[in-house]
């Protein structure tokens, strides 16, 4: 059941040096060895209401933020920059810091930031590694919104020369610096925004990095006046210059995920609302020139494209996704020759940097399925949507693919894929293969002013032990409630209720934790509930029951009623009910086990509803 809830865009570690394989990091470039530090506000962040107490690194090398103190925490606001989002700093106290690591004393390097801020003028400090005076490396933001990168030199001397007045200002833009060390000390720096360089030198020396301080970010280490007054979505730091197709496609995958419109390469147009918004995991391989090049990328989705046969000068493949759930259920658009497809759907851009469609040739795509179950590489199948109408059931499905090991299933010289042309993953057997089917639905709703009904419901499940309904008054706790076995496994859809009847808050959370036979848990998404006031409730006694109970109505006569009886498990329990008189009955529960019941009236052909807690 593990894939029914779990997120399955994975970011995979690789032993391998850069460029040489596959890609995990931004865009598709870079790996554990390469790509440093990489802080997303859409993944790793733990907070206390929305106040951050840690932000975990995506690189694989373990550079973790913390912030020192509860009034030093930024926000994290959610759904902020294009449906993602993002941490502010109040420009007061707000802060951040990652412990000192030889990964991150960095003597060259090429740093991302997409970032903002609320103040401009204001003297905002993006981050530093080392002290305000002798930093390794830094970017601030003084009063006029440019950018200035300080450099302890050989001669101990602070350089800090400064990008253009409005390099930084209240819009969010994507900020690259790349440093470059010649000879050991001579660096040649670039500072981009938006991809277009705005600032450049090559006459400072620098020490080699070994300064033993924490990386800073938000604040310059405490000093008073020099604190982020703006926000961060994405940081990521690289331990040296990326070749510059390197460049192009991490700069096409901020642009893509955040919204943004880059000034120079702009080349992924699929982000477009035009286009359908296929805004999400992308990444890309391409070609600038013969000592430019990257071939082989993944990125953070599941789709791995490499070994292009004619990948030209000024020649680049993009690919990102409509966040559509990783699942098949619903799903009724393919050809009658398959038997489900995935709900998520890719499309390409293949183009130069004028925005031309080109052909890179056949290339290598390779899907990890890792957590979607039974797969057999016999029954997938590949759609492309060759006449580009939007529709897959016309198509004719390409495969098999090859088991290439692990969950890796790889479409060899494949020639399909063309500029603008969506993809996607079939099956043609969907009880061997069936492809994920996430969690279908989970609701919340009040019934009563101290009980919540929970229901949930599930298209198929493996290997699923139970459920656990989780509970937060919005403090970050997350209290378990309830426990519900599940069915382990099935392809048939499958219902669950569960009542909890102890709310203390007018404001509940809830989120669903489904964890499988061996131990490994996921949770979903959060609902809100909001607990209507006290009203005025029925008589019901005796109450704890031992046998019947008489049911009165608060307001009046009713001729009928409708009653349930529910478990705190969500089972409905037989009940047997008879009128005594207008508005008063005698309800006949039969033999209950010791515990907490909800009672719930209904009256007919209304929502209007009773519900009390009644204790055996």
């Amino acid at each position: 059941m593990r894939t029914h809830l779990r997120s399955l865009s994975h970011i995979l570690a690789s032993s391998s040096t850069l460029f040489v394989q596959a890609q995990t990091g931004p865009g598709g470039v870079g790996n554990s060895a390469n790509n440093v530090l990489w802080l997303r506000a859409d993944m790793g962040v733990t907070t206390v209401g929305p106040a951050v107490t840690n932000w975990a690194d995506q690189s694989g090398n373990g550079n973790n933020a913390t912030s020192p103190s509860v009034a030093a925490r930024p926000s994290h606001v959610a759904s902020s920059l294009n449906g993602y989002p993002i941490l502010t700093f109040d420009g007061v106290d707000d802060e951040m810091r990652i412990p000192d690591a030889a990964s991150l004393d960095l003597n060259q390097w090429h740093m991302f930031v997409v970032g903002a801020e609320t103040n401009p003028g204001s003297n905002n400090s993006w981050f530093t590694k080392g002290t305000s005076t002798q930093p390794n490396y830094g970017l601030w933001s003084p009063a006029n919104g440019a950018l200035i990168m300080p450099i302890y030199d050989i001669l101990n001397n602070l350089n800090a020369p400064s990008a253009p007045a409005g390099t930084t200002d209240a819009n969010f833009n994507v900020i690259e610096y790349s440093n470059r060390v010649l000879f050991i000390l001579f660096p040649s720096r670039t500072l981009y925004k938006n991809a277009t360089s705005v600032y450049t030198d090559a006459s400072l020396l620098q020490l080699p990095a070994n300064n033993g301080n924490q990386l800073y970010i938000g604040d310059t280490q405490d000093n008073t006046g020099w604190n982020l007054d703006g926000s961060i979505a994405e940081m990521i730091f690289y331990n040296g210059p990326l070749n510059a197709a390197q460049r192009i496609i991490v700069d096409n995958y901020l642009a893509a995920k955040y919204g943004r419109t880059l000034t120079s390469s702009d080349i992924y147009v699929q982000d477009n609302p035009a286009n359908g918004n296929y805004d999400h995991d992308v990444a890309g391989i391409g070609r600038v020139n013969a000592s430019n090049i990257h071939n082989d990328s993944r990125g953070s989705g599941i789709v791995q494209i490499n070994a292009p046969s004619g990948l030209g000068n000024n020649e680049f493949l993009f690919w990102g996704h409509d966040n559509q759930p990783l699942d098949a259920w619903g799903v009724t658009d393919f050809p009658p020759s398959v038997q489900g497809r995935l709900a998520r759907v890719w499309r390409p851009t293949e183009a130069n940097s004028a925005g031309t469609a080109v052909d890179v040739g056949s290339v290598n795509m390779t899907w990890d399925l890792t957590g979607l179950g039974s797969v057999t590489a016999a029954d997938l199948r590949l759609l492309v949507d060759s006449d580009n109408d939007g529709v897959f059931a016309d198509e004719t499905p390409i495969g098999p693919p090859t088991w290439v090991g692990g969950n890796l299933y790889r479409f060899t010289n494949l020639t399909a894929l063309a500029n603008n042309l969506r993809f996607t993953l079939a099956t043609v057997d969907p009880v061997n293969t069936p492809l994920p089917i996430e969690l279908v639905s989970f609701t919340a709703e009040a019934i009563g002013s101290d009980a919540v009904e929970l229901e949930w419901t599930t298209a198929s499940e493996h290997d699923n032990d139970h459920f656990t309904i989780e509970r937060s008054s919005g403090t970050g706790d997350w209290i378990p409630v309830l426990q519900v076995d599940a069915v382990g496994t099935s392809t048939a859809t499958n219902t669950y209720t569960a009542v909890d009847d102890r709310i203390t808050h007018e404001l509940v959370y809830y989120r669903l934790r489904q964890t499988d036979l061996d131990g490994t848990s996921t949770v979903s998404e959060v609902v809100a509930v909001r607990m209507p006031l006290p009203a005025v409730q029925p008589i019901v006694y005796p109450n704890p029951i031992d046998g019947p109970i008489v049911f009165v109505l608060p307001d009046g006569p009713e001729s009928a009623m409708n009653f349930s009886l529910i478990d705190a498990s969500g089972r409905v329990l037989p009940l047997n009910a008879q009128m005594l008189a207008p508005g008063r009955y005698l309800l006949d529960p039969g033999t209950l086990a010791p515990g907490a019941y909800v009672l719930r009236a209904q009256r007919p052909l209304s929502d209007e509803f009773y519900s009390v807690r009644i204790l055996r």
